[in-house]
């Protein structure tokens, strides 16, 4: 007789979150964790500078000016000022905006957007230390990354943006520990958090300008809910576990319960497995489009060469193989368009999505020829890697190349040179080559700040300027 499936998560598993958080200490981590917090806040700082001064960033600002006034927090990428809720706002929105975003494969998730824009807007003009900063944001890496790896693949199965959903968690913890929250306090944050949770899948279909918004409502929802608890809020106790609680929520339905959260030191960091991205696309996208770049390479493929690029991978990634690219935030999320632009282009930028682009007939033509299908023996793989094979049939003969992991991963690194060619690459068409040598500087020296008001205040443009 099979055990029936249990209907609750093992207890516990809130109070052991919250001891963690209240617990972590920068100076007791290793070389390797405190090396990936600086570098992930390096990374994603540039990208909140490119995706700020994006469409998605712009409108949202727009409509925030015609509601309320203005504030003293830089956003990076704008000149307006603003207040603390929505400078977290508008920095997650804008590094969710171009898919350069750092994320978390054994949750799909990026945990970077909801915890970075929170921290530094409350970070600013309030005499914050570096390390301070970076203590709070392995709070929220960590939580957000164990939320995720625990509840994948129920949440994203049943229709949710695991972003959306465990972000506001990350960022409340992170924002808590930032302000000096108790376990206690931390408590409430995370309760009130909870019920923020949310964000569908549904842009898939189109919209996709939605999928960016999660991520600034994650930031924003989480920094609110730390500052509310601070203030007596009291939010749900044991809201992870509890009946009619998180995980009840968003983990059970396909797959029995079983697993507990798991944290350092049970497990390893995992901030220290999470990807910075080379390519302005999907994730998922990236091992097979770095495949067919390859294979174009090796064999001096173009495009009139080609009759046929069949892709085999993981379910999760096959259901972006029937998304069209008619606007920019789906086009990055188009299996057939990206895989046309490797082709094409042997390259992934962000200058690759223009309308001028996403109506090229050549490219078109191209999309026609891509189809994508899960295969069940790489379906078995992920999470604990993005298997791909990609399949290119000419007149010449049939090419085939395997991945299991793109640039950017633990298992294939991004180094500091390509990192720091990518901040540059983001940050100087907008503030300018001298603004981004400086900005890079401090984000380099961060731990040593004593105060880290000067990365927002660096990453801005002058209040008043035409952006």
């Amino acid at each position: 007789m099979m055990d029936a499936v249990p209907t609750r998560p093992a207890t516990g598993e809130t109070r052991a979150l919250l001891s963690f958080v209240a617990g972590l200490s920068w100076h007791e981590l290793d070389d390797e964790v405190r090396r990936a917090a600086r570098r992930h806040l390096l990374d994603t700082v540039g990208v909140m500078v490119a995706g700020c001064a994006g469409d998605v960033a712009t409108r949202l600002d727009g409509v925030l000016a015609q509601v309320r006034p203005g504030g003293a927090v830089p956003v990076p990428g704008r000149c307006r000022r603003v207040d603390t809720l929505d400078a977290a706002h508008l920095g997650g929105t804008g590094a969710h905006g171009i898919e350069l975003d750092d994320g978390y494969r054994q949750g799909s998730v990026h945990p970077g957007v909801a915890v970075v824009p929170a921290l530094l807007a409350q970070a600013h003009g309030r005499g914050m230390s570096g390390v301070r900063l970076l203590e709070a944001l392995v709070a929220g890496y960590e939580t957000v990354t164990a939320l995720a790896r625990a509840c994948h693949p129920d949440l994203r199965q049943r229709g949710f943006h695991p972003t959306g959903c465990v972000g506001p968690l990350g960022s409340a913890m992170a924002a808590g520990r930032l302000i000096g929250l108790d376990a206690a306090g931390l408590g409430h944050a995370l309760g009130l958090a909870a019920s923020s949770a949310g964000g569908l899948f549904a842009f898939l279909g189109g919209g996709g300008d939605v999928k960016r918004l999660h991520a600034g409502q994650a930031a924003r929802e989480g920094l609110t809910a730390a500052l509310l608890a601070s203030a007596g809020v009291a939010g749900p106790p044991d809201v992870l576990e509890a009946t009619d609680g998180f995980f009840q929520a968003f983990a059970f339905g396909r797959h029995e319960w079983a697993r507990r959260l798991s944290l350092p030191p049970a497990v390893p960091f995992s901030l220290t497995d999470c990807y910075i991205k080379p390519y302005a696309c999907c994730r998922h996208i990236q091992p097979a489009v770095e495949a067919l770049m390859g294979l174009a390479a090796e064999h001096g493929l173009n495009a009139d060469q080609v009759e046929a690029i069949e892709v085999e991978t993981y379910a999760i990634a096959a259901e972006h193989g029937e998304t069209g690219w008619s606007d920019f935030a789906s086009a990055q999320l188009s299996f057939p368009f990206i895989m046309a632009l490797g082709l094409a282009r042997g390259a992934i930028t962000l200058s690759d999505f223009t309308p001028q682009m996403r109506q090229s007939p050549a490219l078109a033509a191209i999309c026609a020829r891509v189809s994508v299908r899960v295969d069940p023996d790489l379906d078995r793989l992920y999470p604990d890697f993005r298997p791909a094979r990609v399949t290119v049939s000419t007149p010449g003969g049939t090419f085939v190349r395997e991945a299991k992991e793109a640039l950017g991963s633990r298992l294939v690194p991004f180094d500091d040179a390509g990192l720091h060619g990518k901040f540059r690459g983001l940050v100087a068409p907008v503030l300018g080559t001298e603004a981004a040598e400086r900005l890079l500087a401090e984000l380099l020296a961060v731990e040593e700040s004593v105060d880290v008001s000067s990365l927002l205040d660096l990453a801005a443009p002058p209040a008043g300027a035409a952006r």
